[in-house]
């Protein structure tokens, strides 16, 4: 489904998400790929994936996307919280990675399934929720902040 203007910057960055979360979740790089082959070195590229991309994007979530899905009533506010406290938690679980002495191989894949879980959750519910319930001016609202804050 093409997703509406309002939604686009947001919805394209999830592709490179998911990318990262499967290479966490299988352990390992295809040649070429880049990814690095030992937890320690995933983790560090974790944490440098998220400074690059993950950070912005959460706060463009938190900061402008998610009050505009609290309009679109109470099946959006829950997923709100539920999507808000996943920010909270993946933060908090990127900083304990990159500081851990030992990263386990494990800690990485439980990670990349709780990204991959969330940008889903996006994809498939939140963000049609949001084209459906709110009207096209309140949605070209959302496209000017969101690109706002990608400038």
């Amino acid at each position: 489904m093409k997703r509406h203007d309002s939604l686009l910057l947001v919805a394209r960055e999830h592709h490179e998400s998911l990318v990262l979360a499967r290479r966490l979740m299988t352990g390992g790089g295809s040649a070429g790929s880049g990814w690095p082959a030992d937890p320690p070195a995933q983790a560090r590229s974790l944490a440098a994936f998220f400074e690059q991309y993950l950070r912005r994007h959460f706060a463009v979530e938190d900061q402008v996307v998610f009050p505009a899905a609290l309009e679109c009533g109470d099946e959006a506010g829950a997923l709100v919280q539920r999507l808000a406290q996943e920010h909270r938690q993946m933060t908090e679980l990127i900083r304990e990675l990159a500081a851990a002495a030992v990263v386990e191989a494990g800690a990485l894949a439980a990670f990349g399934t709780l990204l991959n879980a969330h940008v889903r959750l996006e994809d498939r519910n939140l963000f049609p929720l949001m084209e459906a319930g709110l009207p096209a001016g309140r949605l070209m609202r959302l496209q000017a902040d969101v690109e706002s804050l990608y400038r």
